[in-house]
């Protein structure tokens, strides 16, 4: 039923980057398979298995990771609408850290501007960061200083969107390697 069904698109982003800020930027393009988009039940602890090849809304096209005096990470989807709440979650780990920073942009209904939080390692909130949502562009970027994280000599991301009918909760995150189920 659609209202017990959260419609969830995981992206697996993993990029290690060794050399350190302020060297000169290393990127890497990550391509996404068409028509991947994949719904679970609502408040499940489970991935979503249940494959929505026709939705084209936050299907991911590609995702570019660089790493220099920013962590930037822009992610391209097939179609992304003012259409529900969105969330749009980063999950970043870094060479000096032990456990991951996460990062989130929510976007209330149709609207194109949301609430962004970065959050350290220790549950302290630095203050810096953006995420940027274009639907224009159907893009979303985030954009990290390498000061704000601590300078590592290398970080990897997991990236991941959650769009609920609007009547529901979001309960879906993609995975904390940056890979998916």
């Amino acid at each position: 039923m659609p209202a017990l069904t959260t419609l969830t698109t995981l992206l697996a982003t993993s990029v290690a980057v060794s050399i350190p800020p302020p060297s000169p930027s290393v990127a890497e393009v990550r391509f996404d398979a068409k028509r991947d988009v994949v719904s679970g039940a609502k408040l499940s602890d489970d991935l979503p298995k249940k494959p929505e090849p026709a939705r084209k809304l936050a299907d991911i096209v590609t995702s570019s990771t660089s790493y220099g005096a920013d962590l930037v990470v822009a992610t391209t989807f097939r179609n992304l609408a003012a259409t529900g709440h969105q969330e749009f979650s980063w999950f970043i780990r870094t060479s000096d850290d032990e456990f991951e920073w996460s990062a989130s942009l929510v976007v209330k209904p149709d609207k194109d501007k949301g609430q962004f939080s970065l959050i350290d390692p220790v549950a302290n909130q630095p203050g810096c960061g953006k995420a940027v949502l274009d639907r224009d562009a159907a893009t979303v970027t985030l954009t990290i200083p390498a000061s704000c994280l601590g300078n590592p000599a290398w970080v990897k991301v997991g990236h991941g969107v959650i769009l609920p009918p609007r009547t529901d909760t979001p309960c879906r995150w993609s995975r904390k390697d940056g890979a998916t189920s």
